[in-house]
């Protein structure tokens, strides 16, 4: 049995991530039931996704979640350790005595890890450990607790831990394992690569695009700087004087609460704070021609970006900086849009798409990123996901 647990983020928070992954475990593992532990707005949103229920090997296990820290998982909380322990400890009482058994982190605090750990450990029977890793490895590298045993139990101490052999990481690129070289050495060997799948649903609503003016260039997710926000405005602000008419610039998210939402009148249309329903965040992004990815290197070395992502699912190419992430798909997949060396020749090669609006060369890079998103559908990556199963937890794949 696969007992998948989300103890950290409730609602639409990493909902569609959850629930593809989730699809993409059921079918690489078609003969083990794959009980999904979560809260129950959690649930609902994932239960909401047809894709994921018609599959007949999963089930669904409401759970109540710690109040302490509540989406700071980077936060080493004894008490919430104490919560996610009883929760994952009541799981494993429901499973048939002595059957084999993975559990498998969606997201994880570094106590889920260590109490996951000691499950496994203390258990007569066969129990390996799957944790999923995402934006919080970067926890791992950044300030450390002074309390000696806090420090003990922080994400770094947990990643870098032996566990008996027992508790396997799943990054989301093969640029971030290698990045992992650099700080987390001790961690590489025991991490697998599953990048994280399309959204079959969305897939299903891409439509095509005329090439012409005005173009529409957006930003993906949330205004933050890591994302590039300042250097997005800024090359808004240039074309929208020197190119009036020609190209527009759009926000796909929302700007972070608190923002001052002057510095966004750059933009095509009012910016706000508020969350932006699914709905809305579809049917801007389908209307964009390019996405625009100005990352800057730090916190995307060690994180998946979505917004490359939804790129990828809504065959929209990029305008992006050459961070390793997006390097990798340009070797892997051939030209999915334009590698700019820095902010400055992303401005000039905006102007060059302006001036030669090459329509050929737009419908090549959407045939790149088609083939990048073939590579990432559920069906394609549960083959690499089985080939993890029986690599790291074969008494798993040997039971099957």
């Amino acid at each position: 049995m696969i007992l998948v647990f989300e103890m950290v983020w409730t609602g639409t928070h990493h909902a569609p991530g959850n629930s593809v992954t989730v699809q993409t475990i059921a079918r690489a593992c078609p003969d083990q039931r794959v009980l999904v532990h979560a809260e129950a707005s959690h649930l609902r949103e994932l239960q909401a996704d047809a894709a994921l229920t018609r599959h007949g090997n999963v089930g669904f296990q409401k759970i109540e979640l710690s109040p302490h820290f509540n989406f700071r998982p980077q936060i080493v909380s004894f008490r919430r350790g104490l919560t996610e322990l009883a929760t994952m400890r009541a799981a494993l009482r429901e499973v048939p005595r002595g059957e084999p058994c993975l559990i498998m982190l969606l997201s994880a605090t570094p106590t889920a890890i260590f109490a996951a750990s000691l499950l496994a450990r203390l258990s007569r029977r066969p129990i390996g450990v799957q944790v999923g890793l995402h934006g919080n490895l970067n926890d791992a590298l950044g300030w450390r607790p002074r309390n000696p045993v806090a420090r003990a139990m922080d994400l770094h101490a947990a990643l870098t831990a032996g566990h008996g052999g027992r508790v396997r990481f799943l990054v989301l690129e093969h640029a971030i394992r290698a990045a992992m070289q650099e700080g987390l050495a001790a961690a590489v060997p025991k991490t697998d690569v599953l990048p994280l799948p399309v959204n079959q649903r969305e897939v299903a609503l891409w439509r095509d695009v005329p090439f012409c003016q005005p173009l529409r260039i957006g930003l993906v997710g949330q205004a933050t700087e890591a994302k590039g926000i300042t250097p997005f405005l800024e090359l808004a602000r240039r074309f929208r004087e020197s190119h009036p008419g020609q190209v527009t610039f759009h926000l796909v998210g929302r700007a972070p609460p608190g923002s001052d939402l002057a510095r966004f009148t750059p933009l095509a249309e009012p910016v706000s704070v508020e969350h932006l329903s699914r709905e809305a965040f579809q049917e801007r992004l389908s209307a964009l021609h390019y996405v625009c990815l100005p990352l800057s290197a730090g916190y995307y070395d060690l994180s998946a970006s979505g917004a490359l992502v939804d790129a990828i699912t809504w065959l929209k190419p990029v305008i992006a900086t050459p961070l390793p992430l997006v390097r990798d798909l340009f070797g892997r997949y051939g030209e999915i849009g334009h590698l700019c060396d820095d902010i400055e020749a992303m401005h000039v090669t905006v102007g060059r798409i302006l001036a030669d609006m090459d329509a050929s060369r737009y419908t090549r890079q959407i045939a790149a990123l088609r083939q990048a998103r073939a590579a990432r559908l559920p069906e394609r990556l549960a083959l690499d996901y089985a080939g993890i199963i029986q690599t790291g937890f074969p008494f798993l794949s040997a039971r099957r």
